[in-house]
């Protein structure tokens, strides 16, 4: 299986060789730029090409331009030209009519070096994912820097990768010892709600008075005697009734 052909977008060709036997100039652009893979082997400048390689004297490059306004279709052009700062922007167009021509696609030779200028969707969508990514590892790093909350713990602060465990340790120290102190103030102060699981005060036991230990009440050997019983005036008047009947 063949390995995918790279982009002509993300392509950037050169021939030093070209450049130091023949150098490069605005009437030799086209030809360095016929080296490269930009290059249209079916347009109209490579039928030009093909038709004058026997001719003589070669021809110019104004006559080829007089010649390409002329034909219909595929043309490579040089849309700017500075030769000072080794700059030239060619430009792929179709020919409608001498003087009506579609652009296809723009390139820049810079110095020694050719490349293809991208479509305007991949500029906008390389910089809408740039833009996306940085927006997310933002957010990423001030979420991991909040505090988190719970009802039970409260606000709670995560030691950072750039906190040693000295200062973490001390910070966690500090958050439970104000949060024991609010604590024990609510509890002093009579408050019902506390967040510690803290007994509540005992009640004071309740005294019980003492029974009645008098002979009366309760016998030598600690049997109840028959005065404090409620069934004892009813067995003297049983006692009472036979005396009499004899």
């Amino acid at each position: 299986m063949a390995a995918p052909e790279t982009p002509l977008d993300e392509l950037q060709w050169r021939a030093p060789e070209w450049i130091a036997q023949w150098g490069l100039r605005t009437d030799n652009v086209l030809e360095y730029f016929a080296q490269s893979p930009f290059y249209d082997r079916s347009s109209n400048n490579q039928a030009l090409k093909m038709q004058s390689q026997f001719s003589s004297p070669m021809m110019q490059s104004q006559d080829e331009t007089k010649l390409l306004e002329s034909m219909r279709g595929i043309e490579f052009a040089i849309a700017i030209s500075n030769p000072s700062t080794a700059l030239w922007v060619i430009r792929k167009q179709n020919r409608i009519s001498q003087t009506e021509a579609v652009p296809l696609a723009t390139y820049f030779v810079v110095e020694e070096n050719i490349y293809m200028a991208p479509v305007v969707y991949s500029v906008v969508s390389s910089r809408i994912m740039a833009c996306t990514k940085q927006l997310t590892e933002a957010l990423s790093i001030c979420a991991d820097k909040m505090p988190k909350f719970s009802p039970t713990s409260g606000y709670s602060y995560a030691a950072t990768t750039q906190e040693d465990d000295e200062s973490a340790k001390m910070r966690i120290e500090e958050q439970m010892m104000a949060r024991a102190l609010g604590t024990a103030f609510q509890f002093e102060n009579g408050g019902e709600n506390v967040y510690l699981d803290v007994p509540q005060k005992l009640k004071e036991p309740i005294m019980l008075p003492a029974r009645n230990t008098t002979k009366a009440g309760i016998g030598a050997a600690g049997a109840i005697s028959e005065k404090s019983t409620p069934a004892a005036p009813v067995l003297k008047r049983r006692r009472t009734k036979k005396s009499d009947s004899r």
